[in-house]
């Protein structure tokens, strides 16, 4: 809970920026020094390399998770605001007809 309360008090723009530059720059390197066999490379470094590796598609996959989430609640935060404005409506503007209302133009 804490998670997603935390995620919505950041901008989108900010987090996909956040993601992407993190990700752009890892990602080729860490599978350079993973999968280049030209190199020495100790088994300890390859056990390293994999775990990283597992870490940077873990920061993916839950990265996009939380944008998409982002996104979507500052959709439906935009759609919300538009019905904002009902409240103001006067109720003698519309009259109760049959299963619902109708403006008085309508009638």
């Amino acid at each position: 809970m804490f998670y997603l309360i935390l995620i919505f008090t950041i901008q989108v723009p900010e987090l996909a920026g956040f993601w992407l530059l993190t990700i752009i720059p890892q990602l080729p390197l860490i599978l350079f020094l993973l999968l280049n066999n030209s190199m020495l490379v100790l088994p300890l470094e390859r056990a390293v390399s994999i775990i990283e590796t597992a870490f940077i598609l873990f920061e993916i996959i839950a990265g996009y998770l939380a944008i998409r989430a982002m996104v979507n609640h500052q959709v439906a935060k935009f759609h919300l605001q538009n019905f904002s404005n009902l409240e103001e409506l006067p109720a003698d503007d519309y009259l109760h007809h049959g299963n619902g209302y109708v403006h008085p133009h309508e009638a």
